[in-house]
């Protein structure tokens, strides 16, 4: 009885370890994939991904980390434009635009020609909420030494199987 219960501890004990191993493996690919396929090609924003099993949100952020004074308000601001970028990619936004002529001097001899300041102002507003996206992995983009890029994901939906 002892033998068979020392047995069954240590088929239990290997079996643990072998799906411990294997946690988070998807998150993992995933990370490669949009790691290798944004130093092929640079890209940033936001796209779909299909899994077998998944339906992810893929959020590319690039900073420059010499413009923040330390790596907390890096992570931050790679963050908010996260969000912001996944906002405006689901609730769509509203561009106004406006063109600012400002007036000129008559043309004179001493200044024959006038010259005119045009002014396009663009404004891009979006509303809506953004629950918090999870920092998958951060890199030094190869093409760029400068930009450090932020990947952020959110799981929009689980995908059914077939079930045959």
């Amino acid at each position: 009885m002892k033998k068979i219960f020392f047995l069954n501890s240590i088929l239990l004990l290997f079996s643990s370890t072998l799906f411990s191993q294997s946690f988070n493996q998807d998150k993992i690919a995933l990370t490669n994939f949009i790691t290798r396929m944004y130093n092929s090609q640079p890209w940033y924003g936001v796209k779909i991904f299909l899994d077998y099993e998944n339906k992810y949100l893929i959020s590319l952020v690039e900073l420059n980390p010499a413009n923040y004074k330390s790596e907390n308000e890096m992570v931050r601001v790679a963050e908010i434009k996260s969000r912001s970028q996944v906002n405006q990619f689901l609730n769509g936004s509203y561009i106004t635009s406006e063109t600012i002529i400002p007036t000129t001097e008559k043309v004179s001899k001493k200044n024959p020609s006038s010259v005119e300041d045009v002014r396009e102002v663009i404004k891009e507003t979006s509303i809506g909420y953004v629950s918090s996206m999870e920092l998958i992995s951060t890199f030094i983009s190869e093409t760029d030494s400068n930009k450090k890029v932020f990947i952020y994901l959110k799981l929009l939906e689980k995908l059914k199987k077939d079930v045959k």
